[in-house]
């Protein structure tokens, strides 16, 4: 009788380790298929997340270009004065001292494209510059920087020393153009 017991009991025991192995391996696996479907859901996620950037990004584009389509083949004076103001009103926000700034007629050509250019002279850092530049390039038109050029201001004698302040500042010449695009009928 107490072997039948132990028979039993030894079925028992070995009975619960097969169990626990076969549960263990099962889980095993299973855990390992959840790791590589959260590896290809935080992929894919990951590509959602750079085309709802990528989306917004083209939807800023979008707004420009059609903001910039237009019927006319040339641009109003007022269009042309707004676009100055609003380039005067930036160099005054980042106290940059303008010393000229004038729209200069540009032919179209016979392509798609009315294109208007500025100059602008101004008098700044090359912190204030590229503060500038960072706030124009958001502006919703499409510019075209033609010419950069970046030049020391020459040092004027004060009393026997040179002014400190104008050793960081430049000269500094920008022409740039915006376009329209003319829409096709």
């Amino acid at each position: 009788m107490k072997q039948k017991y132990l028979i039993l009991f030894f079925i028992m025991i070995l009975s619960m380790l097969c169990f626990f192995y076969f549960s263990t391996n099962s889980i095993k696996t299973k855990i390992a298929k959840i790791g590589t479907y959260d590896r290809a859901i935080k992929k894919d996620q990951d590509k959602l997340n750079s085309a709802k950037v990528l989306n917004e990004q083209l939807q800023e584009v979008s707004k420009v270009i059609m903001q910039s389509m237009t019927t006319e083949k040339d641009y109003t004076p007022e269009e042309t004065n707004e676009f100055v103001k609003k380039l005067a009103t930036l160099a005054d926000k980042y106290k940059i001292a303008v010393t000229s700034l004038f729209p200069k007629v540009v032919s179209s050509g016979g392509r798609n494209l009315v294109e208007q250019q500025y100059t602008m002279i101004l008098n700044c850092s090359f912190v204030q510059m590229g503060e500038f530049l960072s706030q124009l390039e958001s502006f919703d038109h499409i510019i075209k920087i033609k010419t950069l050029d970046v030049s020391p201001i020459k040092l004027e004698k004060k009393g026997g020393s040179t002014s400190e302040d104008a050793s960081t500042r430049y000269r500094v010449t920008i022409e740039l153009s915006t376009f329209k695009i003319i829409k096709e009928a």
